[in-house]
């Protein structure tokens, strides 16, 4: 499962320090990194290389793409999409006034790609090797078990990485 740390969630880094995150920022030179509050209720910045659980679930920092591999389940309401999903997204046409929809099979999430903009946000690769921005996607059909998504708490859980 592909997780990255959002608000409210508890991490625990590889000293073994827990925290509680606040937020997520993206313009830090060493990579990822959330804000987070520690008990003694200072803020910290903690980098997700150092990030060993979320939640209680270990997590394996994946360097290509910048997010997690979880270990086990880590509880969302909304998770992100996961390889082997289907998301429908809303693709902007210039000859149109509408946005058309498209479906598309995920391969993949990357966060914070030079390539394709740093402040962009998350970006979910797709099997086509297209790849959309969270504020594109509409729905999200998960390839095991059921889900209802609700895009309003999707970006809401992921306002973060929704990029500018």
């Amino acid at each position: 499962m592909l997780v990255v740390p959002i608000a409210k969630d508890t991490i625990k880094t590889k000293d073994g320090a827990t925290y509680k995150v606040v937020e997520y920022t993206n313009y830090k030179e060493g990579g990822p990194a959330v804000y987070a509050r520690s008990p003694a209720k200072e803020n910290v910045l903690v980098y997700f290389i150092d990030i060993a659980e979320i939640n209680g679930t270990k997590v394996e920092f994946q360097r290509g793409s910048k997010v997690f591999q979880a270990l086990g389940k880590v509880s969302r309401s909304q998770p992100l999409p996961q390889p082997d999903d289907k998301i429908v997204v809303a693709v902007d046409t210039v000859s149109s006034d509408e946005d058309k929809k498209d479906q598309a099979e995920v391969e993949g999430l990357r966060l914070k790609s030079k390539a394709m903009g740093v402040n962009k946000g998350m970006f979910v690769k797709a099997a086509d090797g297209t790849s959309y921005r969270l504020k594109q996607i509409i729905d999200v059909v998960p390839s095991l078990g059921t889900h209802t998504f609700n895009r309003a708490e999707f970006m809401a859980a992921y306002k973060d990485y929704a990029g500018v």
